[in-house]
């Protein structure tokens, strides 16, 4: 059964005095004014309050009615006593009943067809043997009407004061209306009778909001858990154990400042996006805060790491050269994860926009912090290093020792030089680099077997060295490849294998009412209301009528004709129609009817004498109070009343269904006014609204309204089970508005089905924009830090790879391609960097052959570009205990794949195409491939001596160009090897060398004669 609530009038005779629809027969309950006297009868102990003095029988009637039907209905074995078989109540045929829909008291108007009302229908033949559910459809006044309505002094209740009435008010109630009623269904007992099975599923436009609206609060207990746990894991990864406490080198403190400071920069972060006016929803408050931890995150690893070697091997100036070695992978890195959450934003959806405003934002103010504020704690820790005082306990100095090992994950390291042989944990050891003449010679972590560096030297570089072991994984990247273009294949939708759309009930928390009445409703019922816009500021409406009805027409006959061999399943029609085969009624046929009534009447009276030709009322008559509303619309003519010319002898609809142009707007009025119940059945939801007009005995114009800017034409559709059917359908429906717009009427479709499912329009071209514009824009920032557009091409390719793979298991494994899917695709572009950008840099920039820069740029930064990917799958982890399901399915699932594709990736297949096809390092050293020997001293030496000695050869396109080095250094050397450094005279000063990038340092002043 549907229940039609709707806002108006509705001409009926009553007892009372007013017309209106929605007048209150018990308003002097309200009254607390006036001294009406109110008769008050308890019957079966009720108080009933009564308008009127009841007479005897009607007062018989209802004490005795009540209690003969509660007598009945507790005793029905007792009805034999005074009915006969066909007096007795009889239980109604339901099925038969509701077969083809049921009719509303307005048979012509209120059709209800059996696709809106009842769901998993099983038949006997033709009709309805049972059903499985019953939906109830209210259709509710907008505020706009409730406001109008009441703003009137005789439609006002007695202590409204109209005055302060507004439309916030009028939503208000209405709001408050709907959110009662969702909550009474939802605790009926019906729902609590049977553990687990809820009869009633009850939903208002409020509910969803009001649900979101909740759920989209920040959950601090789970951001309070998720910040916790990385701070445990960057002080285990960072953690030096010396005897029974935490070593000079360990990095704990400044682990936990980096995880304060991330947090800290992603409050100022959300603060910076909410003063510009960004909005917050689900996707943000739950996914944002954990991805900029474990995206900010990432980059302190690699700051940390290096940080180790440098304050290890150089004497001055660390913070430079840690800046100078680390920034620029950093800024790298961070750039492109700003820029691919920019690109994102290319999705023209609202919600999707603001998740990757925020998110880029948060990763801006990381970047900021990384850069600036935390090379200011190392500095600090720096010094407390020099004084040779623990990690957090800075007033401990820490006992020398030698040769002690560390227990922690990393082992402990050790340094190889000229100066002592005291492990760097030691104090005396660090304390001595400040008198040390030279830089240390040389640095080598010990990484015990069951460390991430321990995998690395025994295991993992000699597997790399093997070309066995390559040509294995360029096969397996082929393979991954073909896998991922298989998957995105399955992408290419039908409604039959439906990989494309994001289900409402997914976006909804799972157990909450709304989820379960998305879930019940997707099982039983496909009914999506839909409406065609027409903007009447380009359109004639009363010229363009017949235009506006084969437009009503065309609508109905697409809608119904959609499916076809490739783009259905099962057979269904999508417009619900009524017996005639035609769309339901809108607002232009209901005047048509009602105008047609009315000349009807008009013709009636005329015979019967009630109306003269030419508008006059002969005396003695007294006609219907239809004659009079009949007799005032066919006078009325634009701002003028003639009866004489009209009455009698012209037809309001002509024989082609057409209104009179000249007297349209009239009719409007009228229409609105007098069968104003129907103005809200239509949905016509008119701007402007016509005037008020009240029909009188009197010759009062009927004043015409004012051209319509917007009017709505209703369809009712079934059907519409799967995202694909609904994008096809919605693709048609825009192909007819878009023909009748170039035809000069100006419209486009509305409706739950368009603000939702119409953005898979385009949602591919959008995606590949997107993709095109984020890789455009990694190419250009990493060409233009690095000066090397090999070096970016080759980053380029294994995030292609590593896109297209994360692309073919989303296709595989039931990911839909959805906005939120469309989001991950365009942001893998961009974190991809994460896992390239710092090994292609590090191999750049190293010395040797290939063997030896492989291995450099792997022992330089497999260890904090491992640590940074598990930092963001702990980011990310905390996901798990969403209430979405969508969060939990497109950001947790497809995040966490990406990351493990980035590291298998970055740092397995990018390794093996730089053995084969890597950039040649920026600096070729001529005597010693591993070395750099130091520039003399500026000062003392002119250019043209520079160029004339030494033997130094530099990369400069592809040619070699001579560079000269100072006749005094000491670092030339036939061995090859990184790990046998030239011993180091007394009173030299040479430069540290360690496995990594390539560095000059500065030479001593020589004396000229």
């Amino acid at each position: 059964m549907n229940k039609s609530i709707s806002a108006g009038k509705k001409r009926r005779k009553r007892a009372t005095a007013s017309d209106d629809y929605y007048d209150y027969e018990k308003d002097d309950e309200y009254d607390t004014t006036n001294g009406t006297v109110v008769e008050k009868k308890l019957l079966n102990e009720k108080k009933c309050i009564i308008d009127k003095k009841p007479s005897k029988e009607e007062i018989e009637c209802l004490e005795y009615g009540v209690g003969l039907l509660e007598w009945m209905t507790n005793n029905e074995d007792k009805w034999g006593m005074f009915l006969t078989d066909k007096q007795k109540p009889q239980t109604p045929d339901f099925g038969h009943l509701m077969t083809g829909g049921c009719k509303g008291f307005s048979k012509k108007i209120m059709d209800w067809p059996e696709d809106l009302i009842v769901g998993g229908i099983h038949r006997g033949g033709h009709n309805i043997d049972s059903a499985e559910a019953l939906q109830s459809v209210f259709l509710v006044a907008s505020p706009g009407d409730v406001y109008h309505r009441f703003k009137n002094p005789k439609d006002i209740k007695p202590n409204l004061d109209t005055k302060r009435w507004t439309r916030w008010h009028a939503s208000n109630i209405i709001q408050t209306w709907q959110r009662n009623f969702t909550k009474n269904l939802y605790h009926h007992k019906a729902n609590t009778q049977v553990e687990g099975v809820r009869q009633f599923h009850p939903l208002a436009s409020t509910s969803i909001a009001d649900m979101l609206e909740e759920f989209s609060q920040f959950n601090y207990g789970i951001i309070i858990m998720g910040y916790i746990l990385m701070l445990i894991y960057a002080c285990f990864t960072q953690a030096r154990i010396e005897g029974r406490w935490l070593a000079i080198q360990s990095n704990v403190h400044l682990a936990i400042w980096g995880v304060v400071w991330v947090t800290f920069s992603s409050i100022s972060g959300l603060g910076f996006a909410t003063l510009l006016g960004i909005n917050f929803n689900a996707a943000t408050t739950q996914v944002v805060p954990f991805l900029s931890l474990g995206l900010g995150i990432d980059d302190m690893f690699l700051l940390l790491h290096n940080y180790d070697e440098i304050s290890n091997i150089v004497r001055k100036h660390e913070m430079g050269v840690l800046l100078k070695e680390t920034g620029m992978s950093v800024l790298v890195t961070s750039t492109n994860n700003i820029l691919a959450f920019l690109a994102g934003m290319v999705l023209p959806i609202p919600a999707l926009k603001s998740f990757c405003s925020q998110t880029a934002i948060l990763l801006a103010f990381n970047l900021l912090f990384l850069m600036i504020i935390f090379p200011a704690f190392i500095a600090v820790d720096l010094k407390r290093r020099r004084r040779g005082t623990r990690d957090l306990l800075c007033c401990i100095p820490q006992r020398r020792r030698t040769m002690m090992k560390d227990s922690s994950m990393n082992g402990m390291p050790h340094t190889q030089s000229n100066v002592s042989d005291y492990p760097v944990s030691s104090q005396t050891h660090l304390t001595t680099l400040n008198n040390v003449p030279g830089d240390i010679e040389h640095f080598e972590r010990e990484d015990p077997w069951y460390t991430v560096g321990g995998f690395l030297k025994n295991h993992y570089i000699p597997a790399l060295k093997r070309k066995d072991v390559r040509y294995v994984v360029l096969g397996l990247t082929l393979a991954g490849c073909a896998f991922g273009l298989i998957g995105m294949y399955r992408y290419k939708y039908t409604p039959c294998r439906n990989t494309l759309g994001l289900e409402l009930s997914d976006v909804l928390p799972a157990n909450s009412a709304p989820a379960a009445f998305m879930a019940a409703r997707e099982k039983y019922f496909s009914f999506y209301p839909m409406f065609s816009v027409i903007r009447g500021i380009n359109v004639d409406i009363p010229k363009q009528q017949q235009q506006i009805e084969a437009y009503r027409q065309e609508m109905g006959m697409i809608l119904s004709n959609i499916q076809t061999n490739t783009l259905s399943c099962t057979e269904s029609r999508f417009v619900i129609k009524g017996e005639d085969g035609q769309p339901q009624e809108y607002w232009l046929s209901l005047i048509r009817t009602w105008l047609v009534s009315l000349d009807k009447v008009a013709e009636k009276a005329i015979k019967e004498g009630e109306l003269m030709v030419g508008g006059q009322i002969p005396e003695g008559k007294k006609p219907e109070p239809e004659v009079y509303i009949a007799r005032a619309m066919l006078c009325s003519v634009r701002d003028s009343w003639n009866c004489t010319d009209r009455v009698g002898k012209i037809k309001m609809v002509n024989e082609d269904g057409v209104i009179r142009e000249d007297a349209f707007y009239n009719y409007m009025t009228g229409w609105y006014n007098v069968d104003n119940m129907m103005y809200y059945v239509s949905q016509a939801s008119f701007i402007p609204l016509p005037p008020h007009w009240e029909y009188t005995k009197d010759d009062v114009l009927v004043p015409p309204a004012e051209p319509l800017l917007y009017s709505q034409i209703p369809f009712y559709t079934t059907g519409l089970t799967t995202t694909p059917t609904i994008v096809e359908s919605i693709k048609e429906l825009r192909a007819v508005c878009d023909k009748y717009t170039v035809a000069g009427l100006d419209n486009y479709p509305s409706g739950l089905a368009y603000t939702f499912w119409e953005q898979y329009l385009t949602l591919r071209w959008n995606l590949f924009l997107a993709i095109l514009i984020i890789a455009a824009a990694v190419f250009t920032v990493i060409a233009s830090l690095i000066f090397n557009p090999y070096a970016a091409f080759l980053v380029m390719i294994i995030v292609v790879v590593t896109t297209i793979e994360l692309g073919g298991f989303m296709g595989l494994f039931g990911v839909k391609m959805n906005p939120i899917s469309a989001v991950t695709l365009i942001c893998a572009v961009g974190i991809g960097v994460e896992f390239t950008a710092h090994v292609v840099l590090a191999f750049l920039t190293s010395l040797g052959s290939v063997e030896t820069r492989l291995q450099s740029c792997l022992l330089h930064m497999f260890v904090p570009v491992f640590h940074g990917a598990i930092s963001t799958l702990l980011g990310i982890v905390m996901l798990v205990f969403t209430e979405f399901d969508f969060v939990f399915k497109y950001f947790f699932v497809v995040m966490s794949v990406l990351v493990i594709l980035g590291i298998i990736n970055g740092l397995c297949l990018l390794p093996v195409i730089l053995t084969f096809i890597g950039p040649k390092c920026e600096l070729t050293p001529r005597d010693d491939p591993n070395r750099l020997p130091a520039p003399p001293p500026i000062k003392n030496r002119t250019r043209m001596d520079a160029l004339e000695q030494g033997s130094l050869r530099r990369r400069k396109g592809n040619e070699d160009v001579e560079m000269t080095s100072s006749p005094s250094s000491s670092l030339s050397s036939s061995d090859s090897t990184p790990h046998a450094p030239t011993p180091l005279k007394a009173g030299d000063k040479n430069h540290a060398y360690h496995d990594s990038l390539s560095t000059i340092a500065e030479e001593p002043t020589v004396k000229r004669m």
